[in-house]
C-alpha cells in the first residue's frame, strides 16, 4: 500500500512539473515537450522531500501504471499529458529587472561581448525572482556571478524577451548595455622568478689538496713518468758506456 502511494504521489509530481507549470522548477520545455534527462534530475533533486528519486525509480512510475505521467526517449524526458502545458508569449508589460547567471570564468568575455544570438536558436533564460536565477546559476557553477538585465535596454538593442509562466523570461541574445555586473576579478600576477643563489667557493684550508675532478690523474701521472724517463735516458747510456770499456768492449 505504501509503495502504492509514495508511486501516485511521484506520478503527480511529474505530471506538474513537466505538463503544467515547468517555469516554478526553472525547466524549458522544447517544442516538442521535451527538457533533458539530466536538466530534469538536477531541478528534482532541489526540492526538499525528493531528493532521493532516481531514474530507476521514475521508471517504475511509468511501468507499474496503466496511465504513465512520463516518457522517456533517449536521453529526454516530457509529459504525456501536455494539455495544459504552458508556453512562451511576448506580453504587453515585462518587469523593470531581470536577472541572468553566468559562469565565472565566462563572465570576462561576456562583459567584453555580451551574448550574441544562438545559431541553433536556443533562448537564454532569465528570471524575475533572484532566488530562482540563483538556484538556476548552481546547476552550472557553484558559484556563478549574477547579472541584472535591464529588460526595455535588451529590447531596444534588439533583443526578444518571451515571457514563459510565472517567473521565467526567455531572450535570443543579451546585448551590450542592457545588462550590469559586478567588477570583473584582477588578473592574478604570475609567480616571480626568483634568481637562485651561486655557491660561494670554498676557501681552501691551509695544508690541504683539492682534487681537480674535470682531469683525468691517470694520464697526467703517466705523462710525468716518461717525461723522467727521458730526462735521464742520457745517464744510463754514459753509464752504459763506461762499464763497456772497463771490460775491453768497444761495441755499445
Amino acid at each position: 500500500m505504501k509503495y502504492r502511494q509514495s508511486v501516485n504521489k511521484l506520478s503527480k509530481l511529474l505530471i506538474y512539473i513537466l505538463g503544467r507549470q515547468p517555469d516554478e522548477f526553472g525547466l524549458l520545455p522544447d517544442e516538442n515537450g521535451y527538457v533533458k534527462i539530466k536538466d530534469f534530475m538536477k531541478a528534482l533533486a532541489e526540492e526538499p522531500g525528493w531528493r532521493h528519486v532516481r531514474l530507476t525509480q521514475i521508471r517504475e512510475a511509468i511501468y507499474s501504471t496503466d496511465s504513465p505521467p512520463v516518457e522517456i526517449e533517449d536521453n529526454l524526458i516530457r509529459a504525456v499529458d501536455r494539455s495544459l502545458l504552458i508556453f512562451p508569449y511576448i506580453p504587453d508589460s515585462f518587469p523593470k529587472l531581470l536577472y541572468y547567471p553566468v559562469r565565472r570564468r565566462a563572465y570576462p568575455v561576456f562583459l567584453e561581448k555580451g551574448l550574441p544570438a544562438s545559431t541553433s536558436g536556443n533562448r537564454i533564460i532569465l528570471s524575475n525572482d533572484m532566488a530562482l536565477a540563483l538556484r538556476l546559476g548552481r546547476r552550472i557553477d557553484p558559484c556563478p556571478v549574477m547579472l541584472t538585465v535591464n529588460s526595455e535596454n535588451a529590447r531596444k538593442n534588439g533583443a526578444t524577451v518571451w515571457r514563459f509562466g510565472k517567473l521565467l523570461f526567455l531572450s535570443n541574445c543579451l546585448p551590450l548595455g542592457s545588462f550590469s555586473g559586478p567588477p570583473p576579478p584582477k588578473k592574478q600576477p604570475g609567480p616571480k622568478q626568483v634568481d637562485m643563489p651561486k655557491t660561494p667557493a670554498v676557501p681552501k684550508a691551509p695544508g690541504s689538496y683539492l682534487v681537480d675532478l674535470t682531469t683525468d690523474s691517470t694520464a697526467s701521472d703517466q705523462s710525468k713518468k716518461r717525461s723522467r724517463q727521458r730526462k735521464n735516458e742520457w745517464k744510463r747510456d754514459r753509464a752504459r758506456i763506461s762499464r763497456n770499456k772497463a771490460k775491453g768492449w768497444s761495441g755499445a
